[in-house]
């Protein structure tokens, strides 16, 4: 009990406890030896009393004297020196240790510099032979790195549960806000995706390993993806999947173009042609004619075969740039092209479920049912709007249903005429009717009034007389479950995030004038992963700010407002940990325009004061400047107090503060919380 006890007391406690026990035991022992001199020689009590209280409070009085004395000049630089130690033992610093703080005990400090030079030694050296054996690996990682991050389409590894491993440099222009750990729907429409790693897996089953193709939208609706996924296998398992796609816009562009060259060529050759014939009619029959007409009709059918041979020459160079390109008309389930319609949708949109499969351009069709849509909702005459496909065997209806206003055939007709989007060019719906050898028209039901588009059934990817082994239950592996605060650090995702304002107070109207962000994975930071954005804060921005972090009214004009930028940011931190350096301050800004930007910050939060607070004396400086000095990290002048500067010195510091709580027994996040709890009190006792 007693030692479970004494474990759990700090060591100046120990000493002070020490001296404590010295003074009252020496008290004691004077009050005793009074007494057997009182009862053995007689005399006076109060004297004895009187003496006896007197050199009670001075061995009291010398015991708290040099106990005071012991602790400045031995408890604290002992503690001073085995922080340095931990620290330069766990954080990877090789800074040499200030002998000063230690100068009354004797040659414990230069014994302490002495550890610290071995450590460095043995860390360099156990370098050096990490760096010899590792070097054949690193110069084929340079190579695979360099093939890999200049291939030009997009190439990303995924884990099993769809979390990003590697990535290139076209995936990240293609797809925008990818990131390591992070899951593969934050910028891909997971359902093509889920379904062609389905395909896969039943592949698998069959004895069949090889790669499916996909078409798949970006998660902001934006971008049309084309390509193909392949597994990855360890030992017969699935370890992975790669995935291999190029922009299908520029495809459907290329297509758009020549679908409308060949209606213009169309239209090009029925005139003349038209007036040609009727030319040659007039010859051929008129025997009588006069020579002077017969000429003029001679000169009238020259010139409209030069109009005919120019339009072909005209056709022609235009096709030929464009040519070579594809147009990518596969299997596309009904349910993708109902999602991609739901993300572009600006009014409420209500969807069936629908397993219907089919053969078209998901890209265009999703382009021509949401123009549709919104010319039906544009003036406000019509709601209630949903989706659905009914199948009929080689033929599946897609309806957009609506309660109001009817549709006239001229209004159809008029929308369909217009340029289905600017990726297209002067593609029209019409056009792309022409190409899917459909059309769409409007009728009127009971209770409303639809838009009816037939398309071409394709076949299922699984016919419905396969059979599947008894054993199949396909479903890729999910992100290791339990309680979030059992999770070890070393598993966990950070964002490190400094924020720059126009003042100090978030409840008295100041606002967020910068925000700046850092990734970091596997203990890495991942500097290619930032988020680094002005914002204008709707208001001046004092000079005494200015001055601070150099950011003044004229940098965040045209900047976005905090709606924006605090969507972009929460979208950056989704799945991760949030650290800052006095989290409070900065997650008060964020947290208190929560209702106007729509999203919740309840990320994780852990805070570096706190942090050093437990690490190290918690009466001492705490500072990111202070804690910098203490890991050695230099913070050029030009980049403190800005945020992306602070944000990079935070996350610095924050990297090395993870060896330090592992030597403290900290592994886990509810055991990192759980001591920031407990720096709070203290800290929180401390100023009152």
């Amino acid at each position: 009990m007693i030692e479970r006890l004494t474990a759990r007391l700090g060591l100046r406690l120990r000493f002070a406890l020490f001296f404590a026990a010295l003074a009252l035991g020496g008290a004691v022992v004077i009050a005793g030896a009074l007494w057997f001199g009182y009862t053995r020689a007689g005399g006076l009590l109060d004297g004895y009393v009187i003496g006896g209280m007197v050199a009670a409070l001075g061995v009291m009085g010398l015991a708290a004297w040099i106990g005071l004395l012991f602790d400045e000049n031995v408890a604290k630089p002992i503690l001073a020196l085995a922080s340095d130690l931990t620290t330069r033992a766990r954080a990877d610093v090789d800074l040499q240790i200030d002998e000063a703080q230690a100068k009354h005990l004797s040659t414990l400090a230069p014994a302490a510099n002495a550890i610290n030079a071995a450590l460095s030694e043995a860390r360099a050296a156990r370098a050096r032979a990490v760096e010899r054996e590792t070097a054949r690996i690193a110069r084929e990682k340079a190579l695979f790195e360099a093939l890999f991050r200049d291939l030009g389409e997009g190439a990303v590894v995924a884990t099993p549960d769809n979390r990003v491993m590697l990535y290139n440099r076209m995936a990240q222009e293609l797809l925008g806000d990818i990131g390591l750990d992070r899951p593969l729907s934050n910028v891909l429409r997971p359902e093509p995706i889920m379904d062609a790693l389905s395909r896969m897996q039943e592949g698998r089953v069959r004895g069949h390993i090889g790669a499916e193709t996909f078409l798949a939208a970006s998660a902001n609706g934006k971008r049309f993806l084309l390509g193909r996924v392949s597994p990855i296998l360890s030992d017969e398992e699935l370890s992975g999947h790669v995935l291999i796609f190029r922009d299908a816009t520029e495809d459907l562009s290329a297509h758009a173009q020549q679908d409308h060259l060949f209606n213009t060529l169309l239209e090009g050759v029925r005139r003349p042609a038209a007036t040609i014939g009727a030319l040659l009619d007039v010859l051929q029959s008129a025997d009588d004619l006069p020579p002077e007409s017969r000429a003029k009709f001679r000169k009238g059918i020259e010139d409209e075969v030069a109009r005919l041979f120019d339009c072909l020459r005209d056709m022609g160079a235009q096709h030929a740039g464009v040519k070579s390109r594809r147009w990518p008309m596969s299997p596309v389930a009904a349910a993708h092209v109902f999602d991609g319609l739901s993300v572009q949708a600006r009014v409420p949109l209500s969807v069936a479920r629908s397993e219907a499969m089919l053969s078209c351009d998901g890209f265009a069709v999703t382009t021509l049912l949401g123009g549709l849509l919104g010319h039906l909702a544009e003036d406000g005459s019509r709601d209630g709007f949903s989706l659905s496909a009914e199948q009929d065997g080689a033929e599946t209806r897609l309806i957009l249903s609506w309660q109001g206003e009817a549709v006239t055939d001229g209004q159809l007709t008029g929308w369909l005429k217009a340029p289905l989007s600017t990726a297209y060019g002067d593609y029209s719906g019409r056009d792309a009717l022409s190409a899917h050898q459909t059309d769409v028209w409007a009728e009127a039901r009971a209770g409303g009034h639809r838009i009816v588009l037939p398309l071409a059934t394709a076949a299922p990817p699984l016919q419905p007389g396969d059979a599947r082994p008894e054993f199949y239950d396909f479903n890729l592996p999910e992100v290791a479950g339990g309680d979030l605060a059992e999770r070890p650090l070393s598993d966990l995702s950070f964002v490190v995030f400094d924020t720059e304002t126009t003042g100090l107070s978030p409840r008295g109207g100041d606002e967020i004038v910068q925000i700046a962000g850092l990734r970091i994975v596997n203990g890495r930071i991942l500097r290619g992963e930032s988020f680094d954005m002005l914002v204008n804060p709707g208001r001046p921005i004092p000079p005494a700010s200015t001055r601070v972090h150099h950011i003044s009214d004229e940098m965040v004009q045209g900047a976005p407002d905090i709606v924006e930028a605090g969507r972009r940011f929460h979208d950056f931190c989704q799945g991760a940990v949030l650290v800052a350096h006095n989290a409070p301050f900065d997650l008060a800004f964020l947290r208190l325009k929560e209702k106007v930007i729509g999203r919740r910050f309840d990320n994780p939060v852990l805070c570096t004061v706190l942090m050093s607070a437990g690490l190290f004396d918690h009466s001492g400086q705490h500072t990111l400047d202070a804690l910098c000095e203490r890991f050695g990290i230099t913070i050029p002048p030009e980049a403190r107090h800005t945020a992306m500067g602070d944000t990079v010195a935070t996350a610095e510091v924050f990297v090395r503060m993870l060896g330090l709580l592992q030597a403290k027994g900290v592994t886990t996040l509810g055991g990192a919380i759980a001591e920031e709890g407990r720096m709070t009190k203290i800290r929180k006792a401390q100023n009152y």
